[in-house]
């Protein structure tokens, strides 16, 4: 019997990634709706997945841009990784893969300005529940690692991000256990971590994707 967390394996994670929330049924919505907000992809482009998981959305946009140039896969868990740069070398076998098992906001040695787009599956909120601590801990690691994702990006780059976000009602003070954003809070983190034209490209009921734009210049 595995003593590993159930969604460190990949089987497991596929099976119930997002179930919990907005519900199985509307999973591939979620991914759909962020995808088809995207602009056209092609061979130019650059797209990096943050926290890729076994590769889901990045298969879905693969197969949506077969002549995708460029794709980097950032994700953790070494198992989920390996599954998700076989599944897109098989979609897009003339692009250029690249694999990195890192996390955010930890500080590790990351690439910087070389995205188009950035995408990112629920990474912030899971992580930080995950980390434990408090709201305040718990909100400086996300900073962190909205810094790194920024600093992925070209200058003009658009971020994509799909997250699950605490109800209105929610809340609690900063030295109180660590929780999700609610709507107001998590754009605001955004745009105080430099993004522009940050918007609500979907949303159904707790699920939400957003992008931003890293600014050309930074002032």
């Amino acid at each position: 019997m595995s003593l590993h967390p159930p969604y460190e394996h990949p089987d497991w994670y596929d099976l119930h990634d997002t179930a919990w929330t907005a519900g199985s049924e509307r999973e591939p919505e979620h991914y759909r709706e962020t995808m088809l907000a995207l602009p056209p992809l092609d061979h130019a482009d650059h797209l990096v997945d943050v926290g890729a998981g076994t590769g889901k959305l990045a298969a879905l946009i693969a197969r949506s841009y077969p002549n995708l140039g460029r794709l980097t896969l950032i994700e953790p868990n070494a198992v989920k990784l390996a599954r998700a740069e076989t599944r897109l070398r098989e979609l897009v076998p003339h692009a250029r893969i690249e694999s990195l098992p890192a996390s955010l906001g930890e500080g590790q040695d990351l690439p910087a300005s070389v995205g188009d787009y950035v995408t990112v599956g629920s990474v912030f909120m899971p992580t930080m529940l995950l980390r434990g601590e408090t709201l305040a801990d718990g909100l400086a690691w996300t900073r962190r690692g909205l810094a790194d994702v920024l600093a992925l990006l070209k200058p003009g780059g658009w971020l994509y991000a799909i997250e699950t976000l605490a109800i209105a009602w929610e809340g609690g003070p900063l030295d109180g256990p660590v929780r999700r954003l609610q709507m107001r809070e998590w754009l605001a983190e955004l745009t105080s971590a430099g993004f522009e034209q940050v918007e609500v490209v979907y949303r159904f009921r707790d699920r939400v994707s957003v992008r931003g734009q890293r600014p050309f210049r930074r002032g």
